[in-house]
């Protein structure tokens, strides 16, 4: 296991573990994503099974309704009120899941034929779907159930996944276009700046604290960086290709995970270094499918083919006592350098304990 930050070998056991809960998940190519509600579950969207349940803290995991065939969906967006938008990939309709009720419900109208992949949740309530084959950006308002569209997207699988900006605009994810998309819904204007890749290139992004988007590397042998604030896009080489990663979540430390798909091991890229690095995860090919960012700082895979769920965990105790152990080593210097009786007399005794040394003759000040 490769530890984010470790400064020696003995250092990389701890920080990052990943894990497996057994759910026997009875479907291959089962869920293509996976939303937290408000209560803490997180709900798997169905792709080629029923809709999935699944609860953190109790790794209960169960199903609900069937979804309208297979590859139904591809991503999912919490409402405010705690819904959850399935967004319509061969689907003709747009899902509606309310977790309070476990009630699963459809609006016509969505076009199917592998139209759009993943959503995004603007400011002001409504949807992007992100046009993947479809031409069309699709709008999706839940306070009035209204689908609309708004043309301009090149289609032939051109971007899969989303990413909402500070500034409220949506950057699109190339996977064959060689454009990176962006739309800005305050003006319904679309936009294209050149990335000069296609190719299935990337499957979801992931927006940092300072603002620029990370490209998760699918077929593409290179990590995206895409700055809005400079509209630039810049790469990182190092990555394996050959649809090794789909989708990706930000970690508490600022790093990024690249979730396996065609590959078996868990991608840990440093933002701030661009280091990259792996660790073993994944038990099979096609076991996962994106992952969720759960609000205690842990990453749940979504299970593709895989029987299990993954949950990827960092934690700090090692580092803790690290750097408790090398305060504590930096004190005993400091003690040895500074020693001197008189300066320990002063340092190290209180007004009364010096006054019982002087009575007996003992002061050394």
């Amino acid at each position: 296991m490769t530890a984010i930050g470790a400064d020696n070998a003995d250092d990389a056991e701890e920080d990052i573990a990943y894990s497996t809960v057994d759910a026997n998940i009875q479907s291959n190519a089962a869920y293509s994503s996976g939303v937290q509600l408000l209560d803490g579950r997180v709900v798997f969207v169905p792709y080629a099974a029923p809709i999935g349940l699944f609860d953190p803290a109790t790794n209960a995991y169960s199903t609900v309704a069937d979804a309208p065939g297979i590859y139904a969906y591809r991503g999912g967006v919490l409402l405010r009120d705690g819904r959850v938008v399935f967004v319509p990939y061969s689907a003709t309709t747009i899902g509606i899941f309310d977790p309070a009720t476990n009630a699963y419900s459809t609006i016509a109208g969505a076009p199917g034929n592998f139209a759009y992949y993943g959503g995004v949740l603007l400011p002001d309530g409504r949807v992007v779907f992100v046009p993947a084959t479809a031409r069309t950006i699709g709008i999706f308002d839940p306070a009035t159930n209204e689908y609309s569209t708004i043309a301009g997207a090149p289609g032939g699988d051109a971007y899969r996944g989303g990413v909402l900006l500070r500034d409220g605009r949506v950057v699109f994810v190339p996977r064959y276009a060689t454009t990176i998309g962006i739309f800005n819904p305050a003006t319904n204007e679309y936009r294209e700046i050149a990335a000069g890749h296609g190719g299935g290139a990337y499957i979801g992004g992931v927006l940092l604290s300072d603002g620029r988007v990370v490209f998760v590397p699918c077929n593409a042998t290179t990590i995206g960086i895409f700055d809005p604030a400079t509209t630039t896009y810049s790469t990182i080489p190092g990555m394996p290709g050959d649809a090794a990663y789909v989708g990706g979540a930000l970690l508490p430390d600022g790093c990024v995970v690249f979730i396996p798909y065609k590959g078996t091991k868990i991608g840990i890229f440093n933002p701030t270094t661009n280091a990259y690095s792996t660790i073993a995860g994944a038990p099979s090919i096609y076991s996962y499918y994106g992952g969720v960012q759960l609000s205690d700082g842990r990453v749940l895979f979504t299970p593709h083919d895989a029987k299990k769920i993954g949950i990827l965990t960092v934690s700090d105790e090692k580092a803790r006592r690290r750097a408790h152990a090398r305060t504590e080593a930096v004190k005993a210097e400091l003690v040895a350098a500074a020693w001197h009786p008189k300066r320990m007399f002063r340092w190290c005794l209180d007004e009364t304990e010096r006054r019982e040394l002087a009575d007996m003759g003992m002061g050394l000040c």
